[in-house]
């Protein structure tokens, strides 16, 4: 016997897709669809990074520089400051004694009134009847030293930087090399003076000769010296012979200084010629 049974109602059979659904019409609106391109940066210039980065190393070399120059600016040592004041150099009355080394170091000072210093422990002091009086001025490279001998007052500049010696005169300047041997440094003139040192106030002689005509402009000399004799004639001197010890029976001197070795006494052999060839200029 055969037995039919009915499907079952709870099992369906699955439904086949043959074809997919059409769409015929869009789902969003075209007329409102925008369509944005990747943005484009602007490229920096290969200038302008090249500006940038020399500005960048001059500001660095710039900073570099001034931190060197502040650091020598604190490194480098106090520089003397300027000393000015009157010191009176005496000088014996006889040649003989100075002989006598009482007269020939004696510890001199300074100060800002116009006095005589003289050594304190020579019983001799009273014997001495004139003294060199000049008046300082002392920087870092350059001695002023101002002189007055039997009323007439004389200049002296020293000029280390150009090794420049000047003479200036009322009614006219001459101009020579630096002599250190008897020209002591601006320190160690300023040292010896403060410390109360003695210096070697010996006198000795120069003779000089002045070179003709008259110097047209003073290329070498300091600025000041070249300032200070501006309106002035100006001669070069040169020396006649060795600088010596002055002997008793030497003619009168034309100019006198103490630049802290010796006292210089400076004799110009031509001077009768300088004085002959200003007249005829002026003439």
């Amino acid at each position: 016997m055969t037995v039919l049974t009915k499907p079952s109602a709870i099992i369906k059979k699955p439904e086949i897709i043959t074809d997919a659904p059409l769409v015929e019409k869009p789902i969003g609106d075209e007329e409102k669809i925008e369509i944005h391109s990747n943005p484009e940066w602007p490229k920096r210039s290969s200038n302008g990074v090249m500006c940038l980065s020399l500005t960048a190393t001059l500001l660095a070399l710039l900073g570099f520089t001034g931190g060197l120059l502040l650091c020598r600016d604190m490194l480098k040592p106090t520089t003397i400051r300027r000393y000015q004041g009157y010191c009176s150099i005496p000088i014996p009355s006889d040649d003989k004694e100075t002989i006598d080394p009482g007269f020939r170091t004696l510890p001199l000072q300074w100060s800002t009134d116009d006095i005589q210093l003289i050594n304190a422990e020579h019983s001799g002091a009273d014997e001495l009847e004139d003294a060199l009086h000049e008046e300082l001025d002392i920087g870092d490279t350059v001695e002023k030293i101002s002189v007055v001998n039997n009323g007439h007052r004389v200049n002296f500049i020293h000029d280390f930087n150009d090794n420049t010696t000047g003479i200036i005169d009322d009614d006219r300047c001459f101009v020579m090399e630096l002599e250190p041997e008897l020209v002591l440094t601006p320190q160690l003139f300023i040292s010896g003076l403060q410390s109360g040192a003695e210096f070697d106030v010996s006198r000795v002689r120069s003779e000089l000769r002045a070179a003709l005509p008259a110097l047209t402009e003073l290329r070498r000399a300091a600025a000041e010296l070249a300032a200070r004799c501006a309106q002035r004639p100006v001669y070069r001197l040169h020396r006649d012979q060795a600088i010596r010890k002055r002997s008793a029976d030497e003619p009168t001197h034309d100019y006198i200084q103490f630049s802290g070795k010796h006292i210089e006494e400076i004799k110009i052999d031509n001077l009768p010629e300088i004085l002959e060839y200003e007249r005829q200029t002026r003439a």
